[in-house]
């Protein structure tokens, strides 16, 4: 658990699926200018089963001090679904990141650094030897945010949706 100016950092419990859920899909509203999609969003509409129950994946939350949802970070275990990326990633040690989202009334806090080191954490007490993520070109500042971070580009599959896959050791 991290704090900092305010905001407190945990994975997601039973209390919190339905707020964690509401924060996610408000935020990929946002971002994306869509709603719910069960191909893209098994997670959250899962979200007892993928993140309660599974020791290996993790929802992260950032709360401010009124108790609101700010911030949040998926981390699980990577399934290899992504076609481009056969056979890259060992599926036993790899974490995916997802749903990496801050409100936009909390942007440039430090809340994404904070959400990420407490991935990171999570990823090393999990055994994982690699996080991985993909992200889009057209959101602003997210390429230029996970590579200061220490993640390198995997492959940029360019495009309509800008998708560049993206990876770090731990």
């Amino acid at each position: 658990m991290s704090t900092c100016t305010g905001i407190f950092i945990r994975s997601a419990g039973d209390s919190d699926i339905k707020p964690a859920t509401e924060f996610a899909f408000r935020m990929i509203e946002e971002a994306y200018g869509r709603g719910s999609n069960p191909a893209w969003d098994y997670d959250l509409l899962n979200f007892e089963e993928v993140y309660i129950k599974n020791q290996g994946n993790a929802f992260l939350v950032a709360f401010a001090e009124n108790d609101k949802i700010v911030g949040s970070l998926a981390v699980r275990r990577y399934d290899g679904r992504i076609q481009v990326l056969k056979g890259f990633y060992d599926l036993k040690a790899t974490a995916e990141l997802a749903k990496c989202f801050v409100d936009k009334r909390y942007r440039r806090t430090g809340i994404g650094s904070l959400l990420l080191k407490e991935a990171e954490q999570f990823c090393k007490r999990s055994g994982y030897k690699l996080m991985y993520l993909h992200t889009h070109m057209y959101l602003p500042g997210a390429f230029e945010f996970w590579q200061s971070r220490g993640f390198k580009a995997r492959l940029d599959e360019g495009g309509p949706s800008q998708t560049v896959h993206m990876e770090k050791n731990l």
